[in-house]
């Protein structure tokens, strides 16, 4: 995407500054502590403050109320799967995740103008999309939404956890008058656990925002055209970036993964009461980051529609013309048959027709749902071999193989 053979020069800052991190109440305040892009150092030293601020104090306030190792607890600190995986890996990978998607789908927008999908005369439109999206992400609401969806279940979190019985965990402390939350318990509750819903809901208003913005780039017009050798009408640099956002679906999976491994370790599940729960996760992940690509096949559809109407009726001109010359012609003309070049037009043209009847109106392809499915998929594969009897696995291979 950045070689194109004829690139107009960009001079909208608009569009060379299109991003959907770089704005909002919560960018401000990571720009104000220096921990934001285009730092991209910032943006690691930021994961790393997220675990200092999540996953150590959990340990420390564990160790100080003996939840850490303690044999009386069935699940303490250090053996919580799903507690070390959100903070210690996944939380960890949204906020690098930053740094990955956000430039390429700086670089996609670019392209837009750079590859003449959106010509010199539409800019202006192009980058009143643009400016829509930023208010968008500028809004003071959206934030709001996330902080109050992150921090709000915690009103309720000393009495759900409490009502959970049958198994003590790092959580919680038994005293005189029954089982309190330990001071672990109320960080991660407070603290830690509000900071990934954070970072989660974020990516998930940011997807969406990025879906808002193909749409209404959309209704705009565009160059793209039928016979381009993508066979996406101009469009398949999209479904390439999109792939990009696997790096959420791969964090997201690691924590689920976690759950999982703790149901299995400590609650008596197996991979088969769980097979469901995991195939619907993966399905979902890979539905949610690839739905955007879905709003480009309206567009799509009518540039395929448009082409085979136009190449049709160049190809009735021009076989018209050929059959005239070449059959219907005189002996002297088809004499002069061998050496020209009308029959390599009639050849070429054929093959534009066949690029335009094989044009693909809906982006979500093979390549698409792989690049999503892999990273979907990667954690769960793991949990299986983990939760799966060595002598088990050494049979099913077994059964494969012979």
């Amino acid at each position: 995407m950045e070689d194109e053979l004829s690139s107009p020069v960009i001079t909208s800052s608009l569009v060379d500054r299109f991003s959907l991190v770089g704005g909002g109440p919560i960018y401000r305040f990571q720009r104000a502590i220096g921990m934001a892009l285009p730092d991209r150092r910032g943006v690691v030293k930021r994961a790393l403050l997220t675990t200092l601020l999540t996953w150590f104090p959990l340990l420390f306030l564990a160790v100080i109320q003996h939840r850490a190792l303690d044999s009386q607890v069935k699940i303490p600190f250090l053996f919580d799967f799903a507690a070390g995986i959100r903070f210690l890996i996944g939380l960890p990978l949204l906020v690098v995740a930053e740094a990955i998607i956000d430039p390429r789908l700086n670089r996609c927008v670019k392209h837009f103008v750079k590859s003449g999908l959106v010509v010199a005369g539409d800019i202006p439109a192009f980058e009143e999309v643009i400016a829509k999206i930023n208010k968008l992400r500028d809004s003071l609401l959206p934030s709001l939404l996330i902080l109050v969806a992150a921090f709000a279940p915690s009103i309720w979190y000393h009495q759900t956890e409490l009502l959970k019985t049958g198994i003590s965990t790092w959580h919680t402390v038994a005293t005189a008058r029954g089982d309190r939350l330990s001071l672990a318990g109320w960080w991660f509750g407070l603290i830690s656990l509000p900071l990934y819903r954070v970072l989660l809901f974020r990516w998930v208003w940011m997807v969406f925002l990025w879906a808002i913005f193909l749409t209404r780039v959309m209704r705009i017009r565009l160059n793209c055209i039928g016979t381009h050798p993508d066979t996406c009408g101009g469009l398949g640099f999209l479904a390439e970036a999109q792939t990009f956002f696997g790096f959420i679906a791969f964090a997201a999976s690691a924590v689920v993964a976690g759950a999982f491994q703790n149901a299995i370790a400590y609650q008596g599940a197996t991979i088969s009461s769980l097979k469901f729960l995991i195939i619907a996760f993966c399905v979902l992940a890979v539905i949610v980051f690839a739905c955007p690509l879905l709003v480009l096949t309206p567009k799509l559809a009518k540039v395929k529609r448009v082409s085979l109407h136009q190449y049709a009726a160049l190809g009735t001109a021009y076989v018209g013309a050929f059959h005239g010359k070449w059959i219907q012609g005189s002996v002297a003309e088809r004499e002069a048959l061998l050496g020209t070049s009308d029959i390599q037009s009639l050849a070429d043209l054929s093959n534009s027709f066949s690029v335009v009847r094989h044009m693909k109106v809906v982006l979500i392809d093979k390549k698409v749902l792989i690049g999503l499915a892999i990273p979907a998929i990667l954690p769960m594969i793991l949990l299986i071999l983990i939760a799966t009897p060595a002598e088990t696995l050494v049979r099913a291979v077994l059964r494969l193989l012979i």
